[in-house]
């Protein structure tokens, strides 16, 4: 039995005069212009239950064989392998191109793509390759073995050899899935042919599978605010409380005192790694908190919905207002105040002191010094960390990819009101999200760390 085509569940068709319109779930549109009888016979038969290539060639005409090429090309068409016990392997299109590719002739090594994904779902297990504009469904569990076999190099006939009897003469066809949705390739001395264009821009796994499913396109999944926490529980409040900590109270800038100027500022923008002989102070603490992550004013968004969420604003850009950054400071040194541990609070300025320098802060200060190649520890290690679930409460798809964006311009602005401050200011690149669940004792799920910040006194 040759490939099925069907058509793409969840494609709705319209009628707009004597045009077809094809819509499918991501609101991509094919017209067909005068549709005729015959074509709308053909899709009928498509979205019946499918039909063969040959079966279907053999009740329409060759215009309709034209018609056919073209949907399955723009994305409209689902592919799959049937054998004696039902539906085998179905290539479904997430994308609006979809080109076949047939397996090479013999002899072949293919191995599965390094970027292979592997979901389970109800009807078996979804394949997808980040970027290749369609996923597979396994949905035959005598094929299991395959997820092994393919781990390392295996010819195609070898691998044709292990089907089930009743889908060795298949063996092409299912080729053709596997090649086509681009989770396998042909191995070259360790060069995969499916992923040569990421290894070329030496794309990682993790950063491939983010950038793919934090964007729309050559993905059907839903992205965007949808609100998926609303039927679930109430939103977050903006401010996470502490109520049984000690309170530390701000200073606040002055707004009539001299400024720097904005493009000296950024003139003069730079990384500074080595603290000064004298440490900061909670003054210059004080206002650098407050022109950077300072709740300014908060309101709610939705009222009186099930969507009701409370939202506020700061120095710094936020997506939706949701403001899920949140800062906690490792203080080594600095003037009027204690060494510790704190967390701030944005919307009453204040510090709420966590914990003594405990272990796990002396491992994260003298894990800064190792990331930034310094040879001290810095004044204040500032840890940005975010309320996930407030995040994904609102949108689907993007959250991580989301608060990644808020914590660089949060770092941004650190950077240019401690240069305005006259402080040393540095970014670091990575952290360790461990250390500072050890330290902080906040759920890595709920609230992980995702970005750190050195600051400290500089000399004059």
């Amino acid at each position: 039995m040759a490939l099925l085509l069907q058509l793409k569940h969840g494609v709705e068709r319209q009628r707009e005069g004597a045009d077809l319109l094809l819509i499918d779930g991501c609101h991509r549109c094919l017209r067909v212009r005068e549709a005729v009888d015959s074509l709308l016979l053909l899709i009928e038969r498509l979205a019946a239950g499918g039909e063969t290539f040959d079966g279907l060639m053999q009740q329409f005409s060759l215009n309709s064989f034209l018609h056919l090429s073209m949907l399955e090309q723009r994305g409209f068409i689902t592919l799959s392998v049937r054998g004696d016990q039902g539906s085998v392997l179905t290539l479904s299109p997430t994308s609006a191109r979809l080109e076949r590719q047939h397996p090479p002739a013999e002899p072949f090594q293919m191995r599965w793509s390094q970027h292979l994904q592997i979901t389970p779902n109800r009807q078996g297990l979804q394949l997808e390759v980040p970027l290749r504009g369609s996923r597979l469904l396994l949905q035959d569990r005598r094929l299991a073995a395959l997820l092994w076999d393919l781990a390392t190099p295996l010819s195609g006939s070898a691998w044709a050899a292990r089907l089930p009897q009743d889908l060795h003469s298949q063996s092409e066809d299912l080729l053709e899935l596997l090649f086509t949705s681009g989770v396998v390739g042909v191995d070259d001395d360790g060069q995969l042919s499916c992923d040569r264009e990421a290894d070329r821009q030496r794309w990682s796994r993790e950063d491939l599978a983010l950038h793919h499913r934090s964007r729309q396109g050559w993905h059907e999944q839903l992205i965007g605010a949808t609100f998926p926490g609303a039927t679930v529980e109430p939103a977050q409040p903006l401010q996470a409380d502490l109520p049984q900590v000690d309170r530390i109270d701000l200073p606040k800038p002055d707004v009539n005192e001299p400024d720097p100027g904005f493009f000296s500022v950024v003139e003069r923008r730079a990384s500074i790694r080595h603290p000064g002989g004298e440490p900061i102070s909670i003054n210059q603490l004080g206002r650098l908190l407050w022109a950077s992550l300072s709740i300014r004013r908060s309101m709610q968004a939705y009222p009186n919905t099930p969507r009701a969420i409370e939202v506020g604003t700061r120095p710094v850009a936020c997506g939706g207002a949701l403001q899920e950054i949140d800062a906690f400071l490792t203080i080594r040194r600095c003037k009027g105040l204690e060494p510790g541990l704190y967390r701030y609070d944005g919307i009453r300025h204040q510090l709420l002191r966590l914990d003594r320098l405990n272990d796990a802060c002396h491992q994260l200060l003298q894990l800064a010094c190792q990331s930034s190649g310094s040879s001290e520890q810095p004044d204040i290690l500032v840890h940005l960390a975010a309320r996930y679930g407030r995040v994904s409460w609102k949108y689907v798809g993007l959250p991580y990819a989301l608060i990644l964006k808020h914590a660089g311009v949060v770092m941004q602005q650190l950077y240019l009101v401690a240069t305005a401050l006259d402080l040393a200011p540095c970014g670091l690149g990575s952290g360790n999200s461990e250390l500072f669940a050890r330290a902080t004792k906040m759920n890595p799920y709920s609230v992980p760390s995702v970005a750190e910040f050195m600051l400290s006194g500089k000399d004059s």
